[in-house]
């Protein structure tokens, strides 16, 4: 919730500026002299009431002085600034009303591009030159209402930031309630929500497949130890299966290189002796004869 507040801005007691106390708005106009907030300084700041209006302010103020003011008496020249949520406008005191004074709040930053003497500012999507003729701050930042230098009120205004940023447009009533809400809009736009990943749905396994592009994207995914270690590479496995399975084999590449009982398995080389009996074996029988193992387990029969 923005701060309703109010400030007095009274002359400085300094030279210069002493010709400029108590003088109208209409002197101000006609000698082309300007509301210039450095010739002023604050004297009295408090909050106040929303219904509040400014110029409840001065007779408040002209009837009795709060206790911490730290001016003289309110007088033509003083400036009441009102800052009503968020929004603050400057109003110079003059002899019978209040006159709107734009332009007293003025950037802080010297690296400020549009001010209130600004003209010939040219839009990207806008035809013609323009010119700011009002400002307003609002929460602490101002924005410039620009108008334009061919067609004038004619035209639809648009406001900016003191950067020239485009901060509202396609208003007719100057800083009403539609372009007062632009611009918070601009200065404070929506969040966009983040898309959980949780929303996107778990992967077929032949999905992983063309996503990472191997075989054994789909395989590992039966063999390894859980979820996390699947990363294309069948290299998690428990030790038991690891033992059996080489790196780069696939289960039913690795079941059939398993030897079957009793076949012989190619390029493993058999035993010499074994080679010498079998052809002993051979030649005996060839001759009728008992070979020669038998024999001589005959004659150690025989013997005892």
């Amino acid at each position: 919730m923005s701060l309703n507040q109010y400030a007095i801005y009274q002359l400085k007691i300094e030279a210069p500026v002493r010709p400029l106390r108590y003088k109208t708005y209409a002197y101000l106009v006609e000698n082309h002299l300007k509301v210039d907030a450095d010739n002023y300084q604050q004297v009295y700041l408090a909050t106040m009431v929303k219904e509040q209006t400014p110029e409840g302010l001065r007779r408040q103020l002209e009837k009795k002085l709060p206790p911490k003011f730290m001016g003289k008496a309110l007088n033509v020249s003083d400036v009441i600034a009102v800052t009503k949520e968020g929004i603050s406008t400057a109003y110079y005191v003059d002899k019978d009303s209040l006159v709107m004074v734009p332009g007293f709040f003025r950037s802080n930053s010297s690296a400020a591009l549009i001010t209130m003497d600004t003209e010939g500012f040219m839009f990207e999507d806008r035809k013609g030159s323009w010119m700011a003729t009002d400002e307003t701050v609002i929460d602490g930042k101002q924005f410039f209402l620009m108008i334009s230098e061919i067609y004038g009120r004619n035209a639809a205004f648009a406001v900016v930031d003191d950067q020239g940023r485009k901060a509202a447009e396609d208003t007719f009533e100057g800083f009403d309630n539609n372009t007062i809400k632009q611009i918070r809009q601009y200065m404070h736009p929506p969040e966009q929500p983040e898309v959980p990943l949780t929303d996107k749905p778990p992967m077929e396994i032949w999905q992983k497949y063309y996503e990472n592009g191997e075989y054994l994207r789909t395989t590992e995914s039966y063999g390894e130890q859980n979820y996390d270690m699947i990363d294309g590479r069948a290299n998690n496995r428990p030790k038991e299966d690891q033992a059996k399975l080489s790196v780069g084999d696939s289960p039913k590449t690795a079941v059939s290189k398993q030897p079957k009982k009793g076949v012989p398995i190619p390029g493993k080389r058999k035993s010499i002796l074994k080679r010498l009996r079998d052809k002993q074996a051979e030649v005996a029988a060839r001759y009728g004869k008992k070979a020669p193992e038998q024999a001589k387990d005959d004659m150690e029969r025989n013997r005892k």
